[in-house]
């Protein structure tokens, strides 16, 4: 692999922490996702333990789940094993898509909230929509690039810095009892965001943000350019 599994460090906590609801996009905020993913193929980027991999296979979607952390992706693997869904688990690097792609297209993609976990955002938006079928989804949640911070935790970028400080960052001053202070964060612009999913093959059709008292929650969703297909 060649990204770093932060997760790894954290997977005996993290589950328990995050839980196991459906998440932002599978829970329907926005209403992002397509009328019916029953009997669709969705893939699941940077899964974690597999909660939004879990939420879209209730929902009927046959799921394929890729993320770098073992440890994360083996607890994914042991519900999967208790409570079967049919959702294959892959540990690699959605970069590489000889590491786990089987070549057959998928009709969506999600990312519940880790784009802020993703080093190598280029390359992880270039796999999906090398992946993706033309006119398929891409739908992600993130915390908001805008968010300046609250009793529960720091702004999105560093505090000392500014809204401009892209780059991966941590802090002690984080919430002690979230994950950002565990695993720190990735702070991209949201003009970088989105001229990554344009470059990448992909045109906004949505955007939503939650109703909240500052910033919280981005919600995107995507189509798959029929122009700029290719396996």
């Amino acid at each position: 692999m060649t990204r770093r599994a932060r997760y790894d460090a954290v997977a005996d906590w993290y589950p328990s922490w995050v839980g196991d609801g459906g998440g932002l996009i599978a829970e329907g905020v926005g209403g992002l996702l397509p009328p019916t993913v029953r009997g669709s193929r969705w893939l699941d980027v940077a899964c974690g333990h597999g909660r939004a991999s879990r939420a879209l296979a209730r929902l009927g979607a046959v799921v394929v789940a890729v993320d770098i952390s073992a440890q994360l992706v083996a607890s994914g693997r042991a519900t999967e094993a208790a409570q079967p869904l049919g959702i294959g688990y892959h540990v690699a690097d959605i970069a590489a898509l000889d590491q786990w792609w089987d070549g057959v297209p998928f009709d969506g993609a999600v990312c519940e909230m880790a784009f802020m976990d993703i080093d190598d955002l280029p390359g992880t938006l270039a796999a999906v929509a090398g992946t993706v079928r033309p006119g398929g989804w891409f739908v992600t949640s993130l915390v908001h690039p805008y968010f300046p911070g609250n009793e529960a935790g720091l702004s999105s970028w560093p505090p000392d810095q500014s809204y401009f400080a892209e780059g991966w960052w941590t802090s002690t001053a984080h919430n002690p009892d979230g994950v950002r202070i565990r695993v720190g964060s990735s702070h991209r612009t949201v003009s970088t965001y989105l001229n990554a999913l344009i470059d990448a093959g992909f045109s906004l059709e949505l955007a939503v943000e939650p109703p909240a008292p500052v910033p919280t929650f981005l919600l995107l969703r995507c189509r798959r350019d029929y122009q700029s297909w290719s396996v």
